[in-house]
């Protein structure tokens, strides 16, 4: 298990990034400065330990609660290393004492906003479930379907998870804090809903019963070389298309995640880094692997703009499969 963006924003908020334990409070984030970036000198402790073996280790305590917020305290490294240390001295009781104690004391001293704290953890929630749903731990794994394959291809699971994470987002009650990222999630979704909507039209199943594959629809019995061209044409185009709404999700992705470092969580995926691709094999039988962010031109407006405006200008995008416009991906009164 891991720490949750949930958790961690409730135990960084709530301690209003400072030390715990008693007379200490320092501030665990050092400012960036001209020449080098911010430090984080904080470390999110275990009360009862992850290991039974550890500082104040509990075999019997359950392991789906270890990485919870209720077994967390904010500490300095010093002073981490010393309860831990001194785990006799300071046992269960009194980190949970000593918790309480500085979120009361947070409260009373500081200039503490409640409903902020509140809301940031309503966001951290739903990025919490993003990433679950778009299985962004293994981002490049389930997009190597799209990239790799003989042709586009999408486990049921994700296309179902999409599916239902495409809904979750239009949903959503957002608290109007922090307009630039809730239209980050605006972005997000629009893609899945247009990346769905293009991949549904010619989606089959397929002897692999956990997949959703293109139908090779070019493939037809009698000898026709005109309309076999023309349908080959059709299906190149259809593919090249699926490929950049994902590179455009790809992009969309790490837009989002630079709002959540910038509006609600500092240090959020920088051990992590960006999303990324691979594509191939290519003719050389190689495989190449692209980051993929928006331009600041791009990020004047909401960079996704709909369907039919994407296939006018993809082919200006910083990485693109095809381009041009097929009026039969709209409905007749589009």
């Amino acid at each position: 298990m891991s720490i949750g963006v949930k958790t961690r924003k409730m135990l960084w908020g709530r301690a209003a990034n400072r030390c715990s334990f008693p007379d200490c409070k320092i501030d665990l984030v050092m400012d960036e400065t001209e020449t080098d970036d911010e430090s984080i000198i904080g470390d999110e402790a275990h009360i009862i330990a992850q290991e039974p073996d550890g500082p104040r280790g509990d075999p019997n305590f359950p392991k789906d609660q270890i990485d919870k917020y209720n077994n967390l305290i904010l500490l300095c490294k010093i002073h981490h290393k010393l309860v831990d240390d001194q785990f006799v001295n300071y046992s269960v009781d009194v980190l949970y004492d000593m918790k309480k104690n500085h979120i009361t004391w947070v409260k009373d001293k500081l200039d503490y906003d409640d409903s902020k704290q509140v809301e940031d953890e309503i966001y951290a929630s739903y990025l919490e479930i993003f990433i679950k749903m778009a299985d962004v731990e293994d981002w490049e794994g389930w997009m190597s379907n799209i990239y790799c394959g003989s042709t586009t291809s999408m486990r049921k699971t994700h296309y179902d998870n999409l599916k239902e994470l495409n809904t979750y987002l239009l949903n959503r009650v957002w608290p109007k804090r922090y307009l630039k990222l809730e239209e980050s999630f605006l972005n997000i979704r629009l893609v899945i809903n247009d990346l769905l909507r293009v991949f549904d039209k010619y989606k089959i199943d397929t002897n692999e019963s956990d997949t959703w594959r293109t139908e090779k629809f070019y493939k037809i019995r009698e000898y026709d070389q005109e309309r076999y061209h023309m349908l080959a044409k059709k299906f190149d185009y259809h593919e090249d298309l699926v490929k950049d709404l994902c590179c455009e999700l790809t992009k969309a992705t790490n837009h989002l995640f630079n709002n959540v470092r910038k509006f609600l969580l500092r240090s959020f995926r920088i051990n992590e880094g960006v999303l990324l691709i691979t594509t191939g094999p290519h003719f050389d039988l190689s495989y190449k692997t692209y980051r993929l962010e928006y331009t600041e031109e791009e990020l004047n407006t909401l960079p996704y703009k709909g369907l039919k405006e994407f296939m006018k200008i993809r082919d200006s995008r910083s990485l693109s499969f095809g381009g041009g416009i097929r009026e039969d991906y709209f409905p007749p009164e589009f």
